[in-house]
């Protein structure tokens, strides 16, 4: 009978004690640093771009939910190291592997896509609710995100809770739009100037409304510069590698002008399936580095 007894103790402590698995558990899914989380600090929780054109599973069906290979995980590793920098040693910063929504998705059918972007969405609001519980502390915190990641960043700002959202510093959705639509959750305030909390920064940029990639710009409700911080048509000084420009909001269509620059050399061949010459998003990230640097630091302190 006390053998039995301690049986069934056993049993039982070993059923409380069970820990339901997480994919977030694992080290590897998230971006490493090599310092503990500064309590005296913000969070940034980062959600990188898109890595993979196209995927196919074993049968060689093609698949818009990709695992990343070795090789793009180190191109994740190469963004969100990029990122870390871009906001500098003032804030803590998370940043998880994620599931890819493939660059391919974009011109499949919608019927085809939604489930394989909304399991990726999901993913990666798990990954925020498992970094909130896990690593944030109560600390205040910012989103961004670029590209696909501003997708997701949109998502989040639309997920978080009431009580979450009144610890956020800024969202900073770079190369994305916000529609009308958008600004109806309460969560999503678009950025009016240089100063404020709680706010979304929403821009992409071309040099030219012939330019614009329809997918990621149709909507769009509103747009801040991301160098003079203003909503209107101010024009700003752009310096890039030698390279000078003004940068404009379009007012019309809520986009980023970008003007004089030589077209031909920032234009990356082989994406004319995606976006046309003159288009400016793979350079949305590493045009306003600096002034997304100085901005996030000003918000949050």
């Amino acid at each position: 009978m006390k053998k039995l007894f301690f049986l069934l103790l056993t049993l039982l402590m070993i059923g409380c004690s069970h820990k339901q698995f997480s994919p977030w558990d694992a080290s590897d899914m998230w971006y490493q640093t090599d310092k503990p989380a500064d309590d005296n600090l913000v969070d940034v929780f980062y959600i990188t771009s898109t890595v993979t054109n196209k995927s196919v599973d074993a049968n060689g069906n093609e698949v818009f939910r990709a695992q990343l290979t070795p090789d793009e995980r180190k191109q994740f590793y190469k963004e969100m190291d990029y990122a870390k920098y871009m906001f500098g040693d003032s804030v803590n910063f998370f940043s998880p592997y994620y599931h890819q929504f493939t660059l391919s998705a974009i011109n499949a059918t919608v019927e085809n896509r939604m489930d394989s972007l909304s399991a990726i969405t999901q993913e990666v609001c798990d990954a925020f609710d498992y970094y909130m519980k896990h690593y944030n502390k109560g600390r205040r915190f910012i989103i961004a995100g670029f590209s696909q990641g501003a997708m997701h960043t949109l998502s989040l700002l639309k997920h978080i809770s009431d009580k979450q959202y009144e610890r956020l510093v800024a969202a900073y959705m770079i190369g994305y739009r916000l529609t009308a639509e958008d600004l109806k959750n309460p969560h999503i305030k678009p950025a009016m100037s240089e100063t404020g909390t709680g706010v979304t920064v929403s821009f992409n940029s071309v040099t030219s409304t012939d330019a614009i990639w329809h997918d990621i710009t149709d909507g769009a409700a509103v747009c801040i510069n991301p160098i003079n911080w203003t909503t209107d048509a101010t024009p700003a000084p752009l310096y890039y590698h030698g390279d000078t420009a003004t940068v404009k909001v379009d007012t019309a269509m809520n986009v980023l002008i970008v003007e004089g620059l030589d077209i031909s050399k920032y234009y990356t061949p082989g994406q004319e399936a995606f976006y046309p010459k003159g288009n400016l998003h793979h350079w949305d990230l590493l045009f306003y580095r600096e002034s997304i640097k100085a901005n996030a630091y000003k918000r949050a302190y």
